[in-house]
């Protein structure tokens, strides 16, 4: 398991996290195989990103804590949109973890290579990505689960 992996997945253990709504992807599975030896989190697997979005959405709006939805690169990534911007006209806190390319790859036109912070970045309060290595402090990550 990655350190990056690793801070991500304490840090929204720290915000009270326990369940994560999501479909695996190539881009993404270090996240869903990290959560196989962290019980203190359920992952559910969902059919489709948007529903994830919408179920993280309502967890956001039922509990105050953040819901949280997952989903891998490129359609994967837009398939959240729509719950997103739902979460975020209404004020509730939701995080979405998205996968993406490799750094040297996202200028290519690879497979699934859409630029996820960039389409997420109008329809959310925060977008922000994580290149590896992540300082370990992760300055950013817990302010944006308030």
């Amino acid at each position: 398991m990655s350190e990056t992996v690793d801070v991500v997945i304490d840090s929204l253990i720290n915000a009270g996290v326990t369940h994560i709504f999501g479909v695996p992807g190539a881009k993404i599975d270090s996240v869903f195989n990290a959560l196989i030896d962290r019980p203190e989190i359920k992952l559910v697997v969902c059919r489709h990103e948007q529903n994830a979005a919408f179920i993280a959405g309502a967890i956001g709006r039922i509990t105050g804590r953040p819901g949280v939805c997952i989903a891998t690169s490129g359609p994967g990534t837009s398939n959240l949109a729509t719950g997103l911007v739902t979460a975020n006209d209404e004020g509730a806190p939701v995080v979405a973890i998205v996968g993406d390319v490799k750094r040297v790859q996202a200028a290519k036109k690879t497979h699934q290579s859409l630029r996820g912070v960039q389409l997420l970045g109008p329809v959310t309060k925060k977008a922000t990505g994580a290149v590896p290595p992540w300082p370990p402090a992760l300055p950013g990550l817990p302010s944006h689960l308030r």
